[in-house]
C-alpha cells in the first residue's frame, strides 16, 4: 500500500510534460525535494527554516517535531553539508517513498555534488528510508494535498502563461534535448537552486528548485514577475557554469582580484571564492537579459540597480557585454563561443575594480566625534555624519536611545540625537535600530561601520 500511494502522489505533484513555447517541461511541488527539505530543517540548517507559508510551516513542525532525534536527522548533522547539496541528491532519487537510485551513484561522470560521494549518500538514504517509514511521510504528503493541489494549479497556468522556456536555447545556443522541471521550494522558503540529471536514458533533466518567498493571505504561493526571475536565474546556471568552468583558469587572476575588495559582501551571500562570484557574475547579466527582453529596459535597469546593491559593481558592463552576444549570433552562435570575450571583460574590469566600488559603494567621510575619540563632552547633543553620496533617507524605526535620527535635504549628512552620560565607553553602530544598514540612494549599502568612543568626567553646556 506504501509504494502504490507513493507513485500515486509524485505522479500527482509533478504531472504530466507540457509544451511551452517548444519547451518540454514539467511543473509542481516534489515530494523528494520536500523530503530533504523537512530532514535538513530538522537537522538545523538554516536555510531549510524559512518557510513563508505559515499553515505548512506550522504542519511541519508539529508533525515532525517528534522525530528531531531521528537517526537519519543525526546523521544529516554529521554530514556538514547544506544549501543546494540536498536538493541535488533529491533530485537523484526514484521517488521519495523507496529512495532508490535514479541512476547509479558510482557511474562514471556523474557528479551529485562535491560534498557527497556514492559510499555516503548511501549510507544517509538508508538512515531516510526509516526517517520515511517511521514517520508515515507518505501520510504527511496525503495531508497536504490540498495545498499541493492549489500551488500546481497556480505554478502550471503561470508558467504557461508568463514563462519563455524556449528562451534558453534561443539564448545559450543551439538547444539540446532536455526536460525542464521547476519545483517550488515550498518548504524552503527564499532559498533556491537548480539540479541537472541526465537519466539511464540518457535525457537531461533540467531542476529548477525556486523558492517560494510569498504567499498571499490564503497562505498559498504567489508566482509573480519576482519569482520568474528568481527560476530564469537558477535556469540560467545550467547553462552558464559548465561554460565558464572551461575558461576558469583564464580568468582566476582577474576574478582574484575583483574577488578582494567586495569579499565581505559576496561572503553573507554565501558565495565564498572567486569562482562562484564569476558564475553569479555571468547568471545575473543573462538573466538581465531576459527581463529586458521581456519586460523592458526599465524593468532591466531596476534588475542591475539590485546587482548593485549586492556589490556586483560591474554588473552594467557585462550586461552591456551580453547584448554585443545577443546581437552578433552569427559571429557568437553559441554561450561558449562568446567566453573569450568575457575573459576579456574581467580582464579590463580588475584593474578598475577600486574606482568601481569608490563609485558604487557609500562611505563616512567624516563625523563630528571621532572613532576612538576620549574625554567627549558628555553634554553633547547630537552626533553628525557625513557620507560620500547621498543616502537614501527612509528607514525602519530608530532605537530609543539613538532615535529621531534625521538627515538633510541632500541626504549627505546625518545627524542623530544622543543622550550622553560621564565616563562611559559608546559603541553605536551605523545602522537602523533593526539592525539594516544604511543604504545609498543607488541601493547599495554602507559598509558595517562602528562609532567608538568615551565621555569625559564633567559636563559642558549643550553643544551640537
Amino acid at each position: 500500500m506504501p509504494r502504490r500511494i507513493a507513485v500515486t502522489v509524485l505522479a500527482f505533484l509533478l504531472g504530466t510534460a507540457v509544451a511551452a513555447r517548444a519547451q518540454d517541461w514539467r511543473a509542481g511541488i516534489d515530494s523528494r525535494v520536500e523530503l530533504m527539505s523537512i530532514l535538513f530543517r530538522l537537522a538545523g540548517n538554516q536555510e531549510y527554516r524559512q518557510c513563508r507559508a505559515a499553515a505548512y510551516d506550522k504542519a511541519i513542525e508539529s508533525y515532525f517535531a517528534p522525530y528531531r532525534d531521528h537517526d537519519a536527522v543525526q546523521a544529516a548533522r554529521s554530514l556538514g553539508i547544506g544549501f543546494d547539496a540536498p536538493m541535488k541528491l533529491a533530485v537523484y532519487l526514484r521517488d521519495a517513498d523507496s529512495l532508490d537510485e535514479l541512476v547509479p551513484f558510482d557511474r562514471p561522470g556523474l557528479h551529485l555534488y562535491e560534498g557527497w560521494n556514492a559510499a555516503k549518500a548511501r549510507d544517509f538514504l538508508s538512515a531516510a528510508r526509516r526517517f520515511a517509514a517511521d514517520t508515515n511521510f507518505q501520510g504527511f504528503l496525503q495531508s497536504q494535498q490540498g495545498l499541493y493541489a492549489a500551488t500546481n494549479t497556480r505554478l502550471q497556468a503561470f508558467i504557461q502563461d508568463k514563462a519563455d522556456l524556449g528562451w534558453f536555447s534561443r539564448f545559450f545556443g543551439p538547444p539540446t534535448p532536455a526536460r525542464f522541471i521547476i519545483v517550488p521550494g515550498l518548504a524552503n522558503g527564499a532559498p533556491s537552486y537548480a539540479a541537472r540529471v541526465i537519466d539511464t536514458a540518457g535525457v537531461q533533466q533540467i531542476y529548477a528548485v525556486p523558492g517560494v518567498s510569498k504567499v498571499d493571505p490564503e497562505g498559498l504561493p504567489v508566482f509573480d514577475s519576482d519569482w520568474r526571475t528568481v527560476m530564469v536565474h537558477e535556469l540560467a546556471h545550467l547553462y552558464v557554469n559548465p561554460a565558464a568552468d572551461k575558461f576558469a583558469a583564464q580568468m582566476e587572476k582577474s576574478a582574484s582580484l575583483i574577488y578582494q575588495p567586495v569579499a565581505a559582501a559576496m561572503q553573507r551571500q554565501s558565495y565564498g571564492n572567486w569562482r562562484t562570484m564569476l558564475n553569479e557574475s555571468l547568471v545575473r547579466a543573462a538573466t538581465i537579459e531576459y527581463v529586458g527582453e521581456h519586460d523592458g529596459p526599465e524593468a532591466a535597469h531596476t534588475v542591475i540597480r539590485k546587482e548593485n546593491a549586492q556589490s556586483f559593481f560591474w554588473m552594467s558592463g557585462l550586461v552591456d557585454l551580453l547584448e554585443t552576444y545577443r546581437k552578433d549570433r552569427q559571429q557568437y552562435p553559441a554561450f561558449e563561443s562568446f567566453m573569450p570575450r568575457v575573459v576579456e571583460f574581467f580582464d579590463d574590469t580588475a584593474p578598475r575594480i577600486q574606482d568601481l566600488t569608490d563609485r558604487f559603494q557609500p562611505k563616512v567621510v567624516s563625523m563630528s566625534i571621532q572613532d576612538g575619540a576620549r574625554d567627549v563632552d558628555p553634554g553633547v547633543k547630537g552626533i553628525v555624519v557625513r557620507f560620500s553620496m547621498p543616502m537614501s533617507r527612509v528607514g525602519p524605526d530608530r532605537s530609543a536611545k539613538v532615535s529621531g535620527g534625521r538627515f538633510d535635504a541632500s541626504g549627505t549628512e546625518l545627524t542623530i540625537p544622543v543622550t550622553l552620560e560621564p565616563e562611559r565607553d559608546y559603541v553605536i553602530p551605523l545602522r537602523w535600530s533593526g539592525g539594516q544598514p544604511f543604504v545609498g540612494a543607488n541601493g547599495v549599502p554602507l559598509p558595517a561601520t562602528l562609532l567608538r568612543f568615551r565621555t569625559g568626567a564633567a559636563a559642558s553646556p549643550q553643544k551640537q
